[in-house]
């Protein structure tokens, strides 16, 4: 008993000795919540998925960009996997020359890399969706997704080689020739 007593002597003598930076610490912080994300496993999601690969792999871009975008849009936004679809729907639409339907799932992909706070992922798909904005010969898109790209490298969130990566990627987009007609 008398040692439990001393023990508690001497915890107390050391609390009273601490610097004062640790009484900081109970200081209220700012609090940052964490978006919630979704992973469904693939062939579970959607059995789309597994046809899609099948059809990419085969090289008929249209019919499997259309089956990963119907996969991606059966599943949450939040969902993790909804934005590989978006972006491989995307590529492929492009590819097959599609170019307003592989816009659209671009800025889908980007969507869902911010949904899930992702936002290295956004600024680098708005980059694309300019990029595919050009090939579409819409340059109110290009500016927009340039400025969205533009806002993401600037926020601070980025680190430094990404901030360097996505700027450069702007300027070469808003470089390249286009059809001002639209």
């Amino acid at each position: 008993m008398v040692r439990n007593s001393i023990g508690l002597l001497l915890a107390a003598g050391v609390v009273l000795l601490l610097p004062p930076t640790v009484v900081a610490q109970d200081a209220p912080r700012a609090m940052y919540e964490l978006p919630t994300i979704t992973v469904s496993v693939l062939s579970e999601a959607d059995p789309l998925y597994e046809t899609a690969s099948g059809l990419y792999q085969a090289g008929d871009w249209n019919a499997a960009a259309e089956l990963y975008r119907a996969a991606a849009e059966g599943m949450p936004h939040n969902d993790a996997n909804s934005y590989i679809s978006y972006d491989l729907s995307a590529r492929l639409y492009f590819y097959a020359g599609e170019f307003t339907a592989s816009r659209e799932m671009m800025e889908r992909a980007a969507e869902v890399a911010e949904a899930t706070g992702d936002r290295n992922s956004a600024a680098y798909r708005h980059v694309d969706a300019a990029f595919i904005a050009i090939w579409e010969g819409f340059p109110g898109k290009r500016r927009e997704h340039v400025a969205a790209a533009d806002a993401y490298a600037g926020s601070g969130d980025l680190d430094e080689e990404d901030v360097a990566r996505i700027g450069a990627l702007i300027r070469g987009v808003g470089s390249l020739p286009m059809d001002e007609g639209r």
